[in-house]
């Protein structure tokens, strides 16, 4: 178990030349002033500089410009000491030679290296990434440092910048315990993991549930043969012989085309015979007035008449010759036609054979398609619940393993409910309900003056616990920035401190402030080291100061 102990603070001013240097005891340091006439003479100023020094941003008044001042603060961790320094934002750390070991302005920087000299360091999830991360030095003195402007019971308000970190008193509180270390992160980000992934997995597995009550619905409206094969080699067959029918038409077709071509020649050669044979009537009627139709002369009637008779015979052959084929033509096409309007209504059955058929296997393909479809959702339903009880199992586990940290949750705030219980009847506060200490997380507060003394063993009990179950952890110097400074009686005033002075911890360095301290009246504390102020107001800066201690100065910026 490490203690730091604060040596020797030196706050410097080097525009006007002016400084104060405060030596620090192991033990009980009391920085006191005058009862009546000790405000405003810099206690709350050295006190606030401890941990502003040492990372933290503690909350001066505005008459204190901080940025103008140097910090350096003589520590001691355990046996090793160490100078650490502040300007602004800068900070150094040297040896007990003030031999340079470190430099930085950046905060996280500083709490890694500070972590390595304290064995410490306080780790909280980072509010954007939610990944853990060392926090900036301030949270490792929170439970450490009452500033007397800032007694609101139990918040911690005595620094500035704490909201960087969501909801973060709780985990603070039980990074000091020990109980929220990286194995407990590690074990949170894990189940959180576990969750999210069992609630895809879940999701997924409803998504395959819905999609299988669908499926199922379509398989149930689908008729499908089950010799698909079969049913593709008919079609194949259909489609062929219906491929001959498209010919056989075509052919047909041509000879149609054909014969109505033949039929409507034999008609034009039939009408012009007609018309032959009428004109050659005519010429045979004339002949019987014995004159010539065209030049009017005697004609021998006889030989006329039988060239005549000759034409009309030769006519009637012919005509009778066309009036066969013509026959036949229309016969012909007549079958023809017969013909083709059967391979239409063939064309037409085996249009629909295979509409049908394709529809068949449309749906017969649909069907099959659906199967496997159910078929792989199935499967991948039994590899999803298999991951599901993997998940479960796997998340069963380290629930048990965070369960032990519950459990020093658990034993952690039992002990506070009885420490905060025992103050509580220590010092009559009443107003605090017996309901506001069962947990550590939860928040009160007290009015006039029990305020301060409601802050103070709040910050006393955590520390009392964190000693009972945490003896690996670092103990810091407790500061306690003028626990009186609200308006009490003597009586509770007495109290409060004797109340300090016996609770502190074993090996924790203590430091406060008060006016007019009377070390007669706690003979039976040891009170190691009284720092009387006697400056005047807002001057506890002095030449004298700067002057004694200015080869410190020169002997850090020889080695800077």
């Amino acid at each position: 178990m490490k203690s730091l102990y604060l040596n020797t603070l030196y706050i410097f001013e080097y525009r006007n030349r002016l400084a104060k240097r405060v030596d620090f005891k192991k033990g009980i340091n009391v920085i006191t002033s005058d009862k009546t006439n000790g405000n405003d003479v810099g206690k709350s100023v050295i006190l606030k500089s401890i941990y502003h020094t040492l990372g933290a941003d503690s909350i001066f008044d505005s008459k204190w410009s901080a940025i103008e001042k140097t910090y350096l603060l003589d520590i001691n961790v355990d046996d090793v000491r160490f100078f650490v320094y502040r300007s602004g934002e800068l900070f150094r750390i040297y040896n007990e030679k003030l031999i340079k070991l470190f430099s930085t302005v950046n905060r996280r920087e500083l709490s890694e290296y500070l972590a390595e000299i304290y064995g410490f360091s306080v780790k909280l999830p980072n509010r954007k990434q939610e990944t853990l991360e060392i926090t900036p030095p301030v949270y490792s003195y929170l439970l450490n440092y009452v500033d007397q402007d800032q007694m609101n019971g139990t918040k911690f308000s005595s620094f500035k910048n704490l909201g960087q970190y969501a909801d973060y008193k709780e985990n603070v509180i039980y990074n000091h315990f020990g109980i929220f270390n990286d194995q407990y992160y590690s074990l949170l980000r894990k189940i959180e993991e576990l969750k999210q992934q069992d609630k895809k997995y879940k999701d997924e597995k409803l998504i395959i549930e819905n999609m299988l009550l669908r499926v199922k619905a379509y398989l149930e409206g689908l008729d499908a043969p089950t010799e698909l094969d079969s049913l593709k080699i008919e079609l194949e067959r259909k489609k062929e012989e219906y491929s001959d029918i498209v010919l056989k038409l075509k052919k047909i077709k041509n000879s149609i085309v054909k014969l109505r071509n033949d039929q409507f020649d034999l008609e034009r050669s039939i009408a012009d015979l007609s018309a032959k044979q009428s004109e050659e009537t005519k010429i045979y009627s004339k002949t019987h007035s014995n004159r010539c139709p065209v030049c009017t002369q005697e004609v021998d009637e006889l030989d006329v008449r039988i060239r005549s008779s000759n034409k009309i015979e030769d006519y009637f052959i012919l005509k009778d010759e066309l009036d066969s084929l013509m026959i036949e033509v229309n016969r012909k096409l007549h079958i023809k036609e017969e013909e083709y309007r059967n391979l239409l209504n063939i064309l037409e059955t085996y249009e629909k054979s295979l509409n049908m058929n394709e529809s068949v296997i449309s749906n017969s393909i649909k069907h099959m398609g659906y199967i496997e479809t159910q078929e792989n959702m199935i499967r991948e339903m039994g590899v999803l619940l298999g991951k599901i009880e993997l998940n479960e199992t796997e998340k069963s586990i380290y629930d048990k393993k965070i369960k032990e940290f519950n459990d020093q949750k658990k034993k952690a705030n039992l002990f506070y409910q009885e420490y905060m219980t025992d103050s509580k009847i220590k010092f009559g506060l009443e107003e605090i309900g017996d309901e506001k200490i069962k947990n550590i997380t939860q928040n009160y507060e007290a009015r006039g003056s029990n305020r301060a003394i409601a802050t103070i063993i709040w910050y006393f009990n955590l520390l009392k616990i964190k000693n009972a179950i945490n003896k690996n952890f670092i103990k810091f110097p407790l500061i306690l920035d003028s626990p009186n400074n609200v308006e009490s009686d003597e009586i509770k005033e007495k109290a409060l401190f004797e109340f300090i002075f016996n609770d502190i911890t074993k090996n924790t360095q203590l430091v406060l402030s008060t006016l007019g301290f009377d070390e007669s009246e706690y003979e039976d504390v040891q009170i190691d080291n009284i720092i009387n102020l006697n400056n005047d107001k807002y001057h506890v800066l002095n030449s004298v100061d700067y002057e004694d201690n200015e080869h410190i100065l020169k002997l850090i910026f020889e080695e800077s």
